[in-house]
């Protein structure tokens, strides 16, 4: 019992001595700062029977306070030391701590709030405090811990967005060429860019919410979205995730524009590029057999079309394809639409305007030439563009490869089967078809409306061999009566627009079958040529100027026994140019015949009559400027040198100019290895004329093989199918 009272007084003295020690140490500790407190606490618990449970609560509570100084993610490991220390030392300060420390030394756990302050916090108040720390530091690791992790992931996905925003970069070099390469692989890369960039957007919106509960060193991980605007330069650069302000490229925005400029533009051409391809292609097919009825005149490929295929794929293989076919179905509308003409007195059973072939032949150089770029456009790239259409209709490369030489040869062959049938067409005009001839009722006789030629009349009526639109409201005709005994009379007659006879005067100068091959207005009159032949042959020719009423104001015979083959009114010098040659009413017959070059002034007195020699015919007189051209077939004739030009019985071209005053200007000759006859030959412009021509004997075959020349007036070729033709 005595040793037991010696013990405990030595106890009571011990922890005397210790806590007036420690009342010395806190006192101070009230002029330091937190690192002299620290370091004086930590070396006044160097001596085991120095630990005490206050002390080590002290040093835990200034650690845990040094915390909230470290940058969380750039002072990692200074954290996690601390982190351990600020642990060891509060529950170091929890295992000293007992009844006896909190009753004797409780008022030196400072922020612990008593109940009772005079007697000083309880034993269960400090421990609450104490877990209170041991939990809040807890939850510092935790959130300390988690952070790092969620700032972590944010850059690892973020950069990972750069690397395959990147690699997409890297394998295309264009934005508008990437709309049009979408294939299961950049689907995937897409799906994969939107993960990863939500992920860092999901990441850095936890390290948001997280810093809004447990604040650390001021960071707030706010970001800035900004548009990736230019393909190749924007998103390619990483972001600083402990800037004030993350500066992230929106990946999402732009996948999301990438798709709906997909959905909404890019299928919208891939579904009209196809059904244009389909549409052009059945133009061209009913073209093929001259329906013209179903095709657009004028025809052009939507231009809203075309300029948005450009707007994404400015070198497109689509666009050099649709262009192609835009130019192919005009050019074969031109072709096809010579017959096009139902109408009531179409002239000369539909023969073409002056110019028909030149457009056709613009529109076919057209053709060709966009037909070439079409092919140099083709290529491995440019297929995939448009896989669905090239590699289902068109069997890839190279099989658009094959389409583009093929439509070389098939419009070739378009261009000479036009020819051809319009060669055909023209051997054949002197007959009336029941299919394309109008006809109109006259004192009970027909006037038939189409235009033909004097070769075989055997109806009875009116048959029209001139047309001419006088103005804009009358319509001159001259022709043939035949009557019902047989007799052939010639007639003018002037209509009107509604088909509605005027006037119409019939003609018996000479003897014989009468005709009116011509006629033509000139300023208020109308001036018209009546031919006669006799049944021995003889020819006979009157010129006769009527008024606008049809009533016969002058008539006088031209003594030139050979047939009128073109009039001409000059309405300034009120002059009249006639040519005469030859006999025969059939169409390309080689005569031996004397042309007669001719002018009469409006007397019908004659100015100037000059003439050449010919073996062969003639086809018309184009006027250009003060300069008339005289054209047609030779075989043989004398040239301006009085030279004979003799092609050994086979057909050339002669081109001959003469001036207004009747002087002979050039003469020029076309030979060529095989015979060529003229058939129709019309002015393109005032420098140059066009030329269809029959190869060989135009009557020896049905299947007729017709050649297209080009000629400036001075005799230089521009263009000729024929070698290609003779072949």
């Amino acid at each position: 019992m005595k040793r037991y009272i010696i013990l405990v007084v030595s106890l009571l003295i011990s922890s005397a001595t210790f806590s007036q020690k420690y009342k010395d140490v806190y006192e101070s500790l009230k002029t330091m700062s937190d690192n002299e407190a620290f370091q004086t606490l930590q070396e006044f618990s160097q001596s085991k029977k120095n630990a005490h449970a206050a002390s080590l609560y002290k040093m835990a509570l200034i650690i845990e306070k040094r915390l909230d100084t470290y940058d969380p993610f750039l002072q990692e490991k200074a954290i996690n030391q601390n982190v351990y220390n600020a642990e060891l030392y509060i529950s170091l300060a929890k295992l000293h701590l007992d009844e006896k420390v909190a009753r004797q030394d409780g008022h030196y756990f400072d922020d612990v709030v008593a109940t009772n302050p005079k007697k000083g916090p309880t034993l269960e108040e400090i421990t609450e405090s104490i877990n209170n720390h041991i939990n809040k530091i807890k939850d510092f690791k935790e959130v300390f811990t988690e952070n790092r992790t969620n700032l972590y992931n944010a850059a690892t996905k973020y950069n990972e967005c750069i690397k395959i925003y990147n690699e997409i970069n890297q394998k295309n070099s264009k934005l508008k060429d990437l709309y049009f390469l979408v294939d299961n692989n950049l689907t995937l890369q897409l799906d994969a860019l939107k993960i990863n960039f939500d992920s860092t957007l999901y990441y850095l919106e936890k390290l948001q919410k997280s810093l809004k509960k447990h604040p650390m060193f001021n960071y707030t991980f706010n970001y800035k979205l900004n548009p990736i605007q230019v393909y190749r330069m924007h998103g390619l650069t990483p972001a600083n995730f402990l800037a004030q302000t993350i500066e992230l490229w929106d990946f999402n925005g732009w996948i999301k524009t990438f798709k709906d400029v997909y959905k909404n533009e890019i299928s919208y051409l891939y579904k009209n590029i196809d059904e244009t391809d389909t549409q052009n292609k059945k133009y061209v097919s009913l073209l093929e057999e001259k329906n013209i009825d179903d095709v657009p005149k004028n025809y052009r490929v939507s231009p809203f079309l075309i300029n948005k295929i450009y707007k994404y794929d400015y070198e497109s293989l689509a666009n050099s394809l649709l262009l192609y076919q835009e130019s192919q179905v005009n050019y074969m509308y031109q072709l096809a639409s010579y017959r096009t003409d139902t109408s009531f007195l179409a002239f000369a059973a539909n023969l073409p305007a002056s110019d028909h072939f030149t457009k056709a032949l613009n529109y076919r150089r057209a053709t060709d030439s966009l037909l070439t770029l079409l092919y140099d456009n083709i290529s491995e790239e440019g297929v995939k563009k448009y896989s669905d259409i090239f590699e289902k209709k068109y069997k890839g490369e190279k099989g658009l490869l094959e389409y583009a030489k093929n439509q070389q040869t098939f419009n070739n062959q378009t261009f000479d089967n036009a020819i051809n049938d319009y060669a055909d067409h023209l051997l054949k005009m002197g007959s009336l078809s029941s299919k394309t001839t109008h006809s109109m009722l006259y004192n009970g006789d027909t006037i038939f409306a189409q235009v033909v030629s004097a070769e075989k009349l055997s109806k009875k009526g009116y048959f029209v061999h001139c047309k001419q639109d006088a103005d804009k409201n009358r319509i001159l005709l001259s022709g043939t009566y035949v009557a019902k005994s047989g007799e052939q009379s010639a007639f003018v007659a002037s209509i009107d627009t509604l088909h509605n006879v005027k006037w119409l005067k019939t003609f018996k100068q000479g003897e014989g079958n009468r005709s009116c091959l011509f006629v033509s207005s000139s300023n208020d009159d109308i001036a018209a040529i009546v031919t006669s032949i006799s049944k021995a042959g003889n020819i006979r020719n009157f010129m006769i100027l009527l008024d606008k009423a049809g009533n016969q104001k002058q008539s006088v015979e031209i003594k030139i026994k050979a047939l009128p083959r073109k009039l001409l009114v000059d309405d300034i010098d009120n002059k009249y140019i006639v040519m005469f040659c030859g006999s025969s009413i059939k169409p390309f017959v080689n005569e031996t015949c004397q042309i007669h070059f001719c002018c009469f002034d409006s007397k019908f007195k004659t100015l100037w009559d000059k003439q050449l020699q010919l073996n062969g015919y003639t086809c018309n007189v184009l006027k250009t400027d003060n300069v008339y051209y005289l054209l047609g077939a030779f075989t043989k004739m004398q040239n301006l040198d009085n030279e004979d030009v003799d092609l050994n019985g086979n057909f050339g071209l002669f081109i001959y100019s003469i001036d207004a005053d009747g002087n002979w200007l050039v003469g020029e000759n076309y030979e060529s290895n095989q015979s060529i006859y003229p058939m129709w030959i019309s002015k393109c412009n005032n420098t140059t004329f066009e030329v269809v021509s029959a190869l060989g004997e135009p009557r020896q075959t049905d299947a007729i093989k017709a050649a297209y020349m080009q000629f400036t007036f001075d005799g230089k070729e521009i263009y000729s199918s024929i070698d290609k033709q003779s072949k």
